[in-house]
């Protein structure tokens, strides 16, 4: 295909500090982008079709000093979800409630200094989630959870 040109469409500029990952949610949940920041917080952009116009929702204080970087659960008929790594060395999930509003859903505490990057695993099956986090202590942890039992 021919190269097309690009445009800029929406500019958000609600973060106080640098923001250092970005990351599109499955498809199955439309247009929407999460971004960590230094300035602690997690901001969701939605696109809204309707309004043609971009909603954003932002978690203040997601991690203190700074969130380093976002990744999207890959089993959207789960919910929203997405795992967060910061300065505070912790890697963080969160989960959209019925309400809208976003919540930490679990903290995920192994690592000793900064947390560089997460990834969630494509999707193994609905019983069985993975995900990858590393760090300035010089590790890579992968975590597993099965959902439901026990």
């Amino acid at each position: 295909g021919g190269a097309g040109e690009w445009n800029k469409i929406y500019e958000y500029t609600n973060h106080d500090s640098s923001v250092n990952s970005v990351a599109w949610a499955p498809h199955e949940l439309g247009l929407v982008l999460v971004c960590g920041s230094s300035d602690g917080a997690i901001s969701v952009l939605t696109y809204t079709h309707s309004s043609y116009s971009w909603d954003s929702d932002k978690i203040n204080n997601a991690h203190t000093i700074g969130c380093n970087s976002v990744s999207w659960s890959q089993s959207p008929a789960q919910g929203k979800r997405f795992v967060s790594g910061g300065c505070d060395s912790l890697v963080k999930i969160w989960k959209q409630g019925e309400d809208g509003h976003w919540s930490e859903d679990s903290k995920l505490e192994a690592h000793s200094d900064w947390v560089r990057d997460t990834a969630w695993a494509p999707s193994l099956g609905p019983a069985k989630q993975v995900i990858a986090s590393c760090s300035q202590d010089r590790r890579v942890i992968i975590w597993t959870c099965k959902d439901g039992g026990a």
